[in-house]
């Protein structure tokens, strides 16, 4: 009995969140991301207020934020395909080392007075492409830097999803208070310096070494391309969790447009009120973030996003119902802790499911799929929703939406085997125990 005890502590203890810190390559890893993700948001920032400034343009400046989503849509899976193919280690390094080196250039031109406009989109451009290879080779080493990633992967990747949003939340603050007082050139010296000290942290890592299975030629490159798309519908549970989720994207999208509407025609709260509320949705992410990776191993990823969905359309519905501020924030709070609940233990079960050089094209197409596609699309479609209806009736719309497909999700029979499979599968470990 005693033995069984001590086994039990030392299971949740190789899968706590201090105990995954204690692991130096991991938190390496993580503080690198944290630089460089601190980093990529002041570069955004600056550059898209530059080109504001410089053309008095809102939509020349939007473009800024743009060009990640349309390069992630259109070119993510064969950047990630690319990805797969090199070392790991040196394509970490070298994509942090050249966006220092643009970042560099940039900041020469600006110093020359040498800059244009085309210059800061290019940079952009590129940023980008690096990013989108950086990221799957990220999420390919992960699993392989943790010494048992069954248990262990769960709260890594709570502690990645959780600390980016918090570095999210605070580097927007302090980014616009950067802009305000220092130079563009100093914000860009600033951004490369995040990036060398991501590439050397980087550089400290052991990562073993990922093979590399490709095929030849462009039409072996295609068909390597694909072969993230086809693993995520191989599998029943995946392939439903991916179709629900581009559906719910869609429906959401427009609520990053009704946000500051609702908050100012609705809670007539202002920009301030809209503040809050953007707040409240980054401290749900972080928390349900970290809940999620706590229990990711109680329910099945079905269960999960039962959960998840019935969390989230509640609190879009109960919104608009009391339009009252303070109400809003916790509601607002509550459903961006939903639509956290299934993201860690989504990502955990395709990573571990999914053999290492095939895990960045894996991943990047579950984000085309999901995100890449119905964003945009749902976003155009908000547009549209602006002109015709009442914010509150949007909310309440999404909100029943949201519901709808979660109960819809109790009669989609390959959730109904993953939640009685993962209900018999915790009975039958039970008994085994006992």
């Amino acid at each position: 009995m005693n033995q069984k005890a001590t086994n039990k502590t030392n299971k949740s203890g190789e899968g706590g969140y201090l105990a995954v810190l204690r692991i130096p390559s991991f938190t390496v890893l993580l503080l690198g991301r944290l630089v460089s993700g601190a980093g990529q948001i002041l570069f955004s920032m600056a550059t898209m207020w530059y080109i504001l400034q410089l053309t008095e343009s809102a939509l020349a400046a939007a473009l800024i934020p743009m060009l990640p989503y349309l390069i992630y849509a259109f070119l993510g899976i064969p950047l990630a395909t690319i990805s797969d193919r090199l070392p790991k280690k040196q394509l970490l390094i070298w994509t942090d080392i050249w966006r220092a080196v643009i970042a560099c250039i940039l900041a020469i031109l600006f110093l020359t007075d040498s800059m244009l406009p085309w210059h800061i989109y290019a940079a952009n451009l590129l940023i980008a492409i690096l990013g989108f290879m950086f990221n799957p080779a990220t999420q390919t080493v992960i699993p392989a830097i943790l010494p048992k990633p069954a248990e262990q992967l769960a709260p890594a990747n709570a502690l990645l999803n959780s600390s980016s949003k918090t570095i999210e939340l605070l580097g927007y603050a302090l980014g616009g208070i950067l802009i305000a007082f220092i130079s563009l050139q100093s914000i860009l010296f600033i951004y490369a310096i995040t990036f060398l000290l991501s590439a050397l942290a980087i550089a400290f890592i052991r990562i073993p070494v990922t093979k590399v299975v490709k095929q030849k030629g462009f039409s072996g490159f295609v068909k390597d391309s694909m072969q993230g798309i086809t693993f995520l519908f191989s599998n029943k549970v995946l392939a439903c969790c991916i179709i629900f989720g581009a559906i719910i994207n869609f429906a959401g999208a427009p609520l990053h447009i009704f946000t500051p509407i609702f908050a100012n025609m609705v809670l007539e709260a202002g920009p301030q009120g809209y503040g809050l509320l953007q707040s409240a949705f980054a401290a749900g992410s972080i928390v349900g973030s970290l809940l999620s990776g706590k229990y990711a191993k109680r329910l099945s990823l079905a269960h999960w996003f039962l959960v998840s969905y019935l969390t989230s359309g509640a609190s879009l519905l109960l919104m608009p119902m009391y339009p009252n501020l303070y109400f809003a924030i916790v509601c607002s709070f509550l459903l961006m802790l939903g639509l956290a609940l299934v993201n860690v233990p989504l990502v955990t079960s395709i990573l571990l499911s999914t053999p290492e050089e095939k895990r960045g094209r894996v991943m990047n197409s579950m984000g085309v799929l999901m995100s890449g596609v119905s964003n945009p699309l749902g976003l155009l479609l908000g547009g549209w929703f602006i002109e015709a209806y009442s914010p509150s009736w949007v909310y309440m719309g999404i909100g029943m939406f949201v519901i709808f497909m979660g109960t819809a999700s109790l009669f989609v029979r390959p959730f109904r085997e993953d939640r009685a499979g993962h209900t018999l599968h915790r009975k039958s470990s039970i008994s085994s125990e006992i």
